[in-house]
């Protein structure tokens, strides 16, 4: 543990925070069977000993629930679990539902462009399928395309996830089944030819779901019980067990995860003082969030809720700058 986390501080990729930070937000998450399969929950975490989930909200009945993350234009997506995309709005207004190309599981978002694509990953035993949707205004618009998936030094394409790292350019997968382990490695991206070119960096790891830590520069993946923090490589600097199965994790990018499992429990780490999710002076929580608990949706980085700019913060930034303009005027003229 003390030369993972030495080796987080000498790479820059984590700075030691002066003190704990507390947290309060909503989280939008889905469930994999039932009626209402789209939902909101309020999260509250003082910095020190408590966490609580607060207002549990239905939102929508899609047809099938899987992964989410929010578009550009602000609404959420969600994954169909079959050959439907579907955006919803905030309240819970369905927009519209597209076919992906493929089955559509676990989604990831290329960038926060209003023409991005999200790329759909099928969960399924033993296949290889991935499609790119290509967003319009920000939303959903037209059906997307199937991609053909290969390897490089692998024969396993069985893909249940990818996740961009800002911090070094890579696109990373995983293979892992629900509740398993499986391969984990670097993909390239063809997005002229409907290409994935897979390249197994590790195996044996937990990648299910997989999401990026801008708070470390890390990757998180999670199946089974555990949840393993890994560097570019696909090493394992840090991980927890907990009550899974583990799906899907977010951070909000503070030092604070969030990681759904399949059991019903949303996984809560507090990480700030330590960089590594598995350090034991991390306090943790596992309270019961939902029956069939699936996906979360990120709350940092791409797929996160965008906050557009207040017009507030414009008027007065605006103010500042015609006071600026005047009191040189004035200095010119009485000077």
């Amino acid at each position: 543990m003390a030369a993972a986390l030495a080796a987080l501080l000498l790479s820059g990729a984590f700075v030691h925070p002066a003190m704990a930070d507390s947290a309060d937000g909503d989280l939008y998450y889905t469930t994999f069977t039932g009626g209402v399969n789209v939902h909101t929950v309020h999260y509250n975490y003082d910095g020190a000993s408590t966490f609580s989930l607060t207002n549990n909200t239905g939102l929508a009945s899609t047809n099938g629930a899987d992964g989410i993350l929010f578009a550009p234009n602000g609404n959420l997506l969600v994954g169909g679990q079959g050959f439907n995309l579907n955006e919803v709005k905030k309240d819970g207004t369905i927009v519209t539902t597209v076919n992906p190309g493929n089955p559509s599981f676990h989604l990831a978002l290329t960038s926060n462009a209003s023409n991005a694509l999200v790329y759909n990953v099928w969960n399924g035993s033993g296949g290889a399928a991935i499609g790119a949707v290509q967003l319009s205004g920000g939303g959903l618009l037209s059906n997307g395309v199937a991609y053909t998936v290969r390897g490089t030094n692998t024969s396993n394409l069985d893909v249940r996830g990818v996740i961009y790292n800002p911090s070094n350019g890579n696109w990373y997968y995983g293979t892992a089944p629900d509740g398993g382990s499986g391969d984990f490695g670097t993909v390239v991206f063809n997005d002229v030819a409907h290409t994935a070119t897979l390249t197994r960096l590790q195996t044996g790891l937990y990648a299910h779901g997989l999401s990026y830590d801008p708070f470390t520069q890390t990757v998180i993946v999670n199946s089974a019980n555990y949840i393993q923090q890994l560097d570019g490589a696909g090493n394992i600097l840090s991980f927890l067990t907990g009550n899974g199965p583990f799906d899907q994790a977010a951070e909000d990018g503070k030092g604070h995860l969030f990681a759904a499992s399949n059991s019903g429990y949303l996984q809560f780490v507090d990480y700030d003082a330590t960089g590594l999710i598995g350090a034991g002076a991390n306090f943790t929580d596992a309270p019961f969030l939902a029956n069939n608990l699936d996906d979360i949706a990120p709350l940092s980085g791409l797929g996160s809720n965008p906050v557009p700019e207040p017009a507030t913060n414009v008027l007065m930034g605006s103010g500042l700058l015609a006071l600026a303009a005047f009191g040189l005027l004035k200095k010119r003229l009485f000077a």
